[in-house]
């Protein structure tokens, strides 16, 4: 059990990197088009992203998801009641996703954008292509209304089109934990 806690530590440290990182991308947008208060409080939110994985609760709940579940790489895989009730802590402590809120229409623009980082981060760890996921989330999971969801595929197209460039010791942190 020591061993999954350091692992999921440390893929949770390396994707907190990884949003981090992505948030400087759209910051470096919002600023050009001159939302600077907007790019400020997005930096701030994705400095302290996912923090409540740092919890006992949390780390608890998401160690005990079965290392062979895909449904967080394969966008086509759908979550069983198990994983759902496990992350469940997780969504109610992050109002970037939208089982946060009773409706998702209640997503401010930084959750929007916050989770577009989020899952672009993800994108990189698991190799998968953001907006074929994204896409195929929300006709499965998510099914955010139309307002929401265009928000959230344009900033993730920004975060495509302009990406992030790795260097060679963060691409070998996503080799390691992907073993």
């Amino acid at each position: 059990m020591i061993r999954d806690i350091e692992t999921f530590i440390d893929d949770t440290l390396l994707h907190k990197q990884l949003v981090l990182e992505s948030g400087k991308v759209l910051y470096k947008y919002l600023f050009e088009i001159g939302e600077m208060d907007l790019a400020l409080e997005l930096l701030k939110r994705c400095s302290v992203h996912d923090n409540s994985k740092l919890n006992y609760e949390e780390i608890m709940s998401f160690i005990s998801i079965p290392k062979d579940n895909d449904g967080m790489k394969n966008a086509n895989t759908q979550m069983d009641e198990f994983m759902k009730k496990a992350i469940s802590i997780h969504w109610k402590n992050n109002s970037h996703h939208p089982e946060y809120h009773d409706n998702p229409s209640n997503m401010t623009e930084l959750d929007i954008m916050e989770m577009a980082c989020d899952c672009y981060a993800r994108s990189f760890q698991f190799g998968t292509d953001l907006l074929k996921f994204i896409e195929i989330r929300q006709k499965e999971r998510f099914n955010l209304p139309l307002d929401v969801y265009d928000k959230y595929k344009f900033y993730c197209e920004i975060l495509v089109t302009q990406g992030l460039k790795l260097d060679k010791s963060m691409q070998e942190k996503i080799k390691k934990l992907n073993k």
